[in-house]
């Protein structure tokens, strides 16, 4: 290539379709939604203080993970995981952890 010449610009859509991969995200496989049911007395252990135990899960699996509020009159939460199947998978365990070291007196994982 010589001296004053340029290499042509792609906009973003088309360097993606260059390299393979459909516009829009990257090529990872989509999200999908699990949903767990957890009884009130067992969501402290999953949230933690000031929400530590829930933050540590949600970075360490990937997921995105809510907490919905309690309900009125109801004895469990709804905990809703978003992510890949495997960021939920790692999220499901990682909650199952918790309530097994809790339930079981084995104190803090």
């Amino acid at each position: 290539m010589g001296e004053g010449e340029k290499l042509p610009l792609h906009s973003s859509e088309e360097a993606q379709n260059l390299m393979g991969q459909s516009s829009g995200l990257d090529a990872s496989p989509p999200a999908s939604t699990h949903e767990l049911t957890i009884p009130n007395d067992l969501i402290g252990c999953i949230i933690g203080r000031q929400g530590t135990k829930i933050n540590e899960i949600r970075q360490m699996s990937g997921a995105q993970i809510k907490i919905a509020n309690a309900t009125e009159g109801s004895s469990e939460r709804q905990i809703t995981i978003t992510g890949t199947p495997a960021n939920i998978s790692l999220a499901q365990y990682l909650i199952n952890a918790r309530l097994t070291s809790e339930v079981t007196g084995m104190g803090t994982l």
